[in-house]
């Protein structure tokens, strides 16, 4: 039997939309919570919300087969701020999911240690400026503030806000704390009487405008220096395959800059106030952070975060108490019931108070009382999964959580190690509710803290790897199941390893496992993670024949096998490694050693190591043979340290195994083939980055005009942040070549500069107003020889090489231990000139990247689909064909090429053709300079054979095009249309809607650039 939702009365017509404070809304709603129970609900103006705090009906809530994210009222007044941007997105809005795919990398492991050197640049300044305080108490919420806005900038945007140069708050968070508390007092606003809130309307407008120009500015820097990297947030969203439209940038960066500063900000802000309220928890927090650190001035790796288990559980602990973001919302699918008595509607908004559930009696006596023990692992795990909310639920949960925590937590950890916290005032607590919430007129006085009671405590590691014995070369596989990389690199880390002990070492992902595992003795390690509570990327099939198993299956087979999660995410962790090891043992496998737990938000370095030592002197055991004889060996060693290159881009030394021209009697068109590192590996349709090098005349150039040794060896300093290699010995030389871009164009800001240092009146002028042909600082110096400009000075205004991207044409299946590339040269283009001079035997530095997602989905050979490339746009796809023919396989696949003529640029002719005889592809080439029948471009030749080309999308084909964004592929789009005219007698206005919908449904996909040249 259903039953009435508890409601508290109200008045007639306005409901309860009198009594809900403007300023403390939450701290109303909470009231209300503690008096009418887990579930109520309320009437403001006629419309009704329900308010949900117990923790059994929130764990329903979070069932996303019956509940999704509710874009509610307050968000809805965020969306004129955040647009389609991942938090105030509708959840059928494409950028949403295309936003959250293109984004999530920036958030995996692998990333996390990118930035934690810039997070603790901006740490530094934060301790600077305490330092500076003396006896003048600090206020912390606006310096939490200050922190947290310049990690997000510098970290996602490569943006400086500088926050801590200034008194006041940067004018930025001025804006945004106005518009925050316009959006909440918004809510409450009489409806029909917006005429009273005209002037707090206005300066909201104001405000989002101030907002929206500065973010679009950010974004016009970074396209006018030609920079493609995709090493931070907003490098991804611009530089990706099927990169985001600007307005969807601008939307998705003020969403970043709101939710990765405001948030953390109240978080350590909170953290503070409970560290200087209880000086017991205080003590425990700086005993660890001594044992960590001593007493010297500490330089945290990033693997030291994760040793600070203390630090976290006070972080968490203050979450709990005081969630930063109050609530979020869900809405049902569908008319249901909840708590097995209460009726809610489809779409209805159903908002989980997290301040409230965080108090549930889940959480045992006196919950109001700070004890970060209570998130002590064993605890964590004996705890029901959803009655930690504090960063949301399910798919649309916070994505920047492991950001944010890490952050916090080196932060508070360098405070507490470095600073004394008075609570001078005796403070009482009052909080500020801006839909975020934060303490209100905190302050501390900070004093250094003296080495005296610091105590130094050094630990020594032993992660229990074994010494001195060596394997019989014993086979040993590797698999694992890895989305986002980490799982892959552990697993190529440890066969690298088996190989030093003896072992014969092969990795290979899980799915390529699927079928059968040794059962002859020789071991098997697996290592792998859950994405979302479901498989890996390479692990769904492997998990779904494994599941399918009988008993006795696997006899004879012996594993190993860790576990990757992130115990933030409680509800999912751990989940397939679980499930893995049960369904393993079930069908008859032996454990080597029991499963290893590696949290990645926890010391996940050293649960690796230490679980890996247990297994190598488990193998050993078993495996191994005699004691090494050091008779004989070198009493000295080489040591091989990590090149700049490497650090900065991720890049790895890789040697060219050819290097020819596809078309020696046209324009050139370049085939090289390199070898891939060890551990490293791709899937074809893949990117490849590449960093280039300047060319000698123009290195010598710079040198010349500069007046340097191109010999002599430099190190550079800088007082503020820089991307350039501080404190690398260089020598001048491998600086211009390696370091500096010294081709791309001057930009206004660095012509004027050049001006500012040019003596003579008749180059200043020219150079402040003449329109210089895309031509670069160094060539304008060639030009103006009166301009003196320092060459520190051009070290301020000079932009670094950044990696070119390129997709990878050869199969990861036919060739899985090299990458073939094929590249247009561009005449005035650095990594072409670089590319044109490569030669066999050459080393190049570049990394493997995530091709397209949708590229992915050619791998099934039964799904027809449809190809369409011109000049070396044809790269992509040649991977897909030698991967069919290495398969066998004979599905529906027409490729649509085209090119100057068959006998001077048809790339790969010969194979191509071959792959035709086998029943693989269908090649349809047109020839620009020798057509055919009339037809000049493969738009001429689809619209062609329009009826054969409509019966393949009839059949559920999907199109995939790659090559020239500016004049083919809008030519292409027109083909399409006119396809679906010539098959239905529609009109183009019918024609391109049919074409969006293609596009919005994934079938019709793009890869395309707007180079000068596009083939």
């Amino acid at each position: 039997m259903t039953m009435k939702l508890p409601s508290p009365p109200g008045l007639p017509l306005v409901g309860h939309g009198l009594s809900i404070p403007v300023d403390r809304p939450v701290a109303y709603l909470l009231r209300l919570a503690r008096a009418w129970g887990p579930i109520f609900r309320i009437d403001f103006f006629g419309r009704e919300m329900t308010f949900v705090s117990g923790l059994d009906l929130v764990s329903e809530l979070c069932d996303e087969s019956r509940f999704r994210k509710n874009v509610h009222d307050d968000l809805v007044n965020l969306r004129e701020l955040g647009g389609d941007g991942l938090f105030t997105a509708y959840n059928d809005e494409p950028n949403w999911r295309k936003a959250h795919d293109i984004l999530l990398p920036s958030f995996s492991l692998g990333a996390m240690r990118g930035y934690h050197e810039r997070m603790k640049q901006v740490a530094r300044g934060l301790l600077a400026k305490w330092e500076r305080a003396g006896d003048t108490p600090v206020d912390v919420a606006a310096d939490m503030t200050r922190l947290t806005l310049d990690t997000i900038g510098l970290c996602g945007f490569d943006y400086d806000f500088a926050s801590f140069e200034s008194d006041e708050p940067h004018p930025f968070v001025e804006a945004l704390v106005r518009a925050l508390a316009y959006a909440q007092a918004k809510a409450t606003f009489v409806p029909g009487l917006g005429f009273l809130y005209a002037r707090r309307t206005a300066r909201y407008k104001a405000d989002l405008a101030y907002m929206s120009e500065l973010v679009d500015e950010l974004i016009r820097r970074r396209r006018a220096t030609g920079d493609r990297r995709t090493d931070d947030l907003l490098g991804r969203m611009l530089n990706s395959a099927d990169p985001l439209d600007d307005l969807n940038v601008r939307h998705q960066v003020i969403t970043f800059l709101v939710a990765g500063h405001e948030t953390t900000s109240g978080a350590l802000s909170f953290a503070l106030y409970n560290l200087a309220k209880h000086p017991a928890a205080l003590a425990r927090a700086q005993e660890e952070v001594d044992a960590l650190w001593g007493d010297s001035e500490p330089d945290p790796g990033f693997g030291d975060v994760g040793k600070l288990r203390y630090i976290r559980q006070v972080i968490m602990e203050s979450l709990r108490l005081f969630p930063t973001a109050p609530a979020f919302a869900v809405e049902p699918l569908a008319d249901t019931v909840i708590g097995g008595r209460y009726e809610v509607r489809k779409g209805e908004t159903l908002m989980v108070l997290t301040s409230q559930l965080h108090r549930d009696p889940a959480w045992g006596d006196n919950v109001e009382l700070f004890d970060p023990e209570r998130f002590a692992p064993e605890r964590e795990d004996a705890r029901p999964v959803h009655a930690f909310k504090a960063f949301g639920s399910g798919e649309r949960a916070c994505i920047g959580r492991q950001f944010a925590l890490h952050e916090a937590t080196l932060v508070l950890a360098l405070l507490v190690h470095r600073f004394r916290l008075v609570d001078h005032d005796d403070y009482q607590l009052a909080i500020k509710e801006t839909l975020t919430l934060k303490p209100d007129g905190f302050t501390l006085r900070v004093a250094p803290r003296t080495p005296a009671p610091r105590r130094a405590a050094t630990q020594d590691v032993d992660t229990g790897a074994p010494r001195g014995t060596v394997a019989t070369g014993t086979a040993i596989t590797v698999l694992h199941g890895s989305t986002m990389g980490t799982c892959a690199g552990i697993a190529h880390d440890l066969a690298g390893q088996g190989r030093a002990y003896g072992f014969g070492a092969t990795v290979a992902s899980l799915d390529q496992a699927k079928g059968g595992l040794p059962a002859t003795g020789e071991p098997v390690v697996i290592v792998t993670a859950s994405y979302n509570g479901r498989p890996t990327d390479d692990a769904g099939a492997f998990v779904e024949w494994l599941t399918g198993l009988e008993p006795g299956s696997l006899d004879g087979v012996r594993y190993a096998l860790l576990g990757v999660g992130d115990r933030n995410w409680s509800a999912t962790y751990q989940r397939i490694p679980t499930l893995v090891d049960d369904r393993l043992r079930a069908a008859g496998a032996v454990p080597l050693v029991e499963r290893g737990v590696a949290d990645v938000s926890g010391d996940f370095a050293g649960a690796v190591d230490r679980w890996a030592g247990g297994l190598w002197r488990r193998l050993l055991e078993e495996y191994g043979g005699a004691e090494p004889d050091d008779e004989g060996r070198p009493m000295h060693s080489v040591e091989e340290v990590a090149d700049w290159r490497s650090e900065a881009y991720g890049v790895l030394p890789m040697r060219v195994l050819a290097a020819e021209d596809l078309a020696p009697l046209g324009r050139p068109k370049l085939h090289l083939r390199l070898a891939l590192p060890d551990g490293v590996a791709y899937r074809t349709g893949d990117h490849f980055a590449l960093l280039p090098q300047n060319p000698p005349h123009l290195v010598e150039a710079a040198a010349v005009r500069f007046g340097l040794d191109l010999d002599r060896t430099v190190r550079i300093r800088a007082s503020r942040h820089t991307r350039l290699p501080v404190d690398e010995p260089l020598t001048i030389r491998r600086l211009l070549t390696e370091v500096l871009d010294l081709r791309g164009p001057a930009t206004p800001e660095q012509v004027a500069v050049l001006a500012e240092h040019t003596s003579c009146p008749h180059q200043r002028r020219a150079l402040a107003a003449g329109e210089h042909g895309g031509r670069g600082v160094i060539d304008l110096l060639a030009e103006y020889a009166a301009c003196d400009l320092p060459f520190a000075r051009y070290l301020d205004l000079a932009t670094m090489l950044r990696p070119r991207t390129y997709s990878v044409s050869s199969s990861a299946l036919a060739e899985p231990g090299t990458v073939d590339l094929m590249v247009s040269p561009l005449a005035d283009g650095i990594a072409s000139a670089y590319l044109a001079a490569t030669r066999e035997g050459d080393v190049l530095h570049a990394r493997v990247l995530p091709g397209p997602e949708p590229y992915r989905l050619l791998e099934d050979e039964s799904a027809p689909a449809i190809l369409v490339a011109a000049g070396t746009g044809l790269a992509p796809f040649r991977g897909v064909i030698l991967d069919r023919l290495h398969r066998g396989a004979s599905g529906t696949l027409l490729c649509y090429f085209g090119c100057d003529d068959p006998d001077v640029d048809y790339l790969h002719r010969a194979e191509l053709e071959a792959a035709e005889s086998a029943g693989v592809v269908s090649m349809r080439p047109a020839f620009s300079k020798a057509p055919v029948d009339g037809v000049h471009f493969v738009q001429d030749r689809i619209l062609r054979e329009s009826a054969e080309v409509w019966q393949a999308l009839s059949d559920g084909a999907r199109v995939y095009v790659c090559g020239d964004g500016r004049h083919m592929a809008p030519g292409v789009r027109a083909a399409f249309v006119g396809v679906h005219r010539a098959a239905t007698g529609g009109d183009a206005e019918r024609g391109e809607a049919w074409l969006e919908g293609l596009i919005a449904s994934g079938r019709y996909v793009e890869d395309v650039w707007s180079g000068p040249e596009a083939t």
